[in-house]
């Protein structure tokens, strides 16, 4: 193990481990649902802000936790992994730091995390539930001795679900309640930000499959996977419909919540479909610029998942009632 401190690292190293276009659409997203809903659930002043402050920072330190051993449990696939064309650095792989170094970064972050997870179990009892489920994520999906990653439909059963938890986690941390209106956006936001995870697990079918990665891309590379997580999204936005103006006693909010989802995961999936088709040229013939091609339609998507969660805040704030 490595015998350099932290000020050895290459400072290039912490912004790839901070990795913003992945933090953003997820936990920074969730954590604005989360200050919506808690506006909705109890008001500005009956709300405890320093209990939410708290939890978005243990979110977050969870969040940048997972990329460190995501990076730590793929470093032999990024070899393989056009970096140049996708704009992703490659720490590990470059020499920047090492794996001991990335190892005492995580257990620096985690100590943060239990501290700051204890201090608001005297307030709120149930958080390190929520907690511990936060970490069942982190290391179920990244850390090399489990290794979810590796296997096919993460995309189904832990991406959707990492938003709702964040959400959940902030809005109970600040009013003491599990709200259903905390879930169920944070559940349609969470499904439309995965659309853009299924289209990388699609643009990194090749390297993934070099590095015995069994994504389901890797596993069905005939399926075309974005387009299939988008239709989906979008039919259980408007399955959400009915419990959203249950919830919020209004059927005219609710539409404009579901609506504004469907629109964006309709987008989502047709920039989907783009990279299901660049995926199938790929498999069948050279295709030198498909990185780049596919890439640029991937942040397209980080954008619009990003733009729905502003959506829905102003729409709630604005024809909600809140402002």
């Amino acid at each position: 193990m490595s015998t350099r401190g932290v000020d050895s690292i290459d400072p290039r190293t912490f912004r790839r481990i901070l990795r913003i276009e992945g933090l953003i659409p997820f936990t920074w997203c969730a954590i604005l649902l989360g200050f919506v809903v808690t506006l909705w659930e109890v008001g500005f002043s009956g709300a405890d802000w320093s209990l939410f402050v708290i939890a978005v920072v243990a979110a977050l330190l969870v969040h940048i936790d997972a990329h460190i051993w995501n990076d730590i449990m793929d470093r032999e696939i990024d070899r393989h992994e056009k970096s140049r064309e996708t704009g992703r650095d490659r720490p590990l792989v470059y020499g920047w730091a090492t794996v001991g170094d990335y190892r005492k970064m995580s257990a620096i972050i985690t100590l943060l995390v239990v501290v700051l997870a204890a201090f608001l179990t005297i307030q709120r009892i149930y958080i390190p539930l929520l907690f511990v489920i936060g970490f069942l994520f982190d290391y179920g999906y990244n850390h090399p001795r489990i290794a979810l990653a590796y296997h096919p439909f993460t995309e189904w059963y832990i991406f959707p679900w990492l938003v709702v938890g964040v959400t959940v986690t902030v809005v109970y941390a600040a009013t003491g309640i599990f709200s259903l209106l905390a879930f169920i956006l944070s559940l349609l936001h969470g499904l439309t930000v995965t659309c853009f995870v299924v289209s990388m697990m699609r643009r990194d079918t090749h390297s993934d499959r070099l590095g015995g990665k069994c994504t389901s891309s890797v596993w069905f590379p005939g399926v075309p996977h974005s387009t299939v997580f988008g239709i989906i999204t979008l039919l259980v936005s408007f399955l959400m419909l009915y419990p959203l103006a249950r919830i919020l006693g209004s059927m005219d909010l609710a539409y404009m919540l579901v609506l504004t989802t469907a629109i964006i995961a309709g987008i989502n999936t047709v920039l989907g479909a783009g990279i299901d088709q660049l995926c199938t040229r790929a498999m069948y013939s050279v295709f030198p610029d498909f990185e780049v091609k596919a890439h640029k339609l991937v942040l397209r998507q980080v954008g619009a998942s990003m733009v729905h969660a502003v959506a829905v805040t102003v729409i709630l704030l604005v024809f909600g009632g809140i402002l």
